[in-house]
């Protein structure tokens, strides 16, 4: 996958089949409502005090609910907009996508939301840290583990990207 910046569009390209695959799961990722454990991390409880808590359930979190379910209807609007490119000579497809340049804090957003949830569901940044340490050998973590763990880095180089290029007054 490569990463091209242009006055009004971000452009992710020569993205691989399995590239494109984790990125086309980022709505679903990052949407907190399938995941009990996800719920909690986006949206914890603020405080013991029931009352503090009551009003932050009632003024506070719908509108932060709304908003995360609105950055992921425009990152899947986004998504949808994809270019699958043919490459003579290739038996494997290609994608392309472009995006609006104000669209990187939503995607921004979006991809870090993923991320808690896909940590919060699969306790990557514990694998990881199992696997550097020598704990964990690579072949005591499962094939479904090991593709959330590439989802995970797939969204945190695109948030670098961003990061670094399209949010540096952040």
């Amino acid at each position: 996958m490569r990463v091209e910046l242009g006055e009004e569009m971000w452009v992710l390209d020569e993205i691989g089949e399995v590239e494109w695959f984790m990125l086309s799961q980022l709505p679903d990722s990052a949407d907190f409502t399938r995941s009990e454990k996800g719920r909690r991390r986006i949206l914890p409880e603020v405080s013991d005090d029931e009352e503090v808590a009551s009003d932050w359930r009632d003024y506070v979190q719908p509108d932060l609910e709304t908003r995360f379910q609105d950055e992921i209807r425009v990152v899947a609007s986004d998504l949808a907009r994809v270019e699958e490119l043919l490459k003579k000579g290739r038996p494997d497809s290609q994608f392309r996508l472009k995006v609006p340049v104000d669209h990187a804090q939503t995607w921004y957003s979006v991809l870090n939301q993923a991320r808690l949830i896909l940590n919060e569901d699969h306790e990557i940044v514990e694998t990881e840290k199992s696997l550097m340490s020598g704990e964990l050998i690579p072949t005591a973590i499962d094939e479904q583990k090991w593709l959330f763990m590439v989802q995970y880095r797939i969204y945190a180089a695109v948030q670098e990207f961003l990061l670094n290029y399209l949010m540096e007054d952040c």
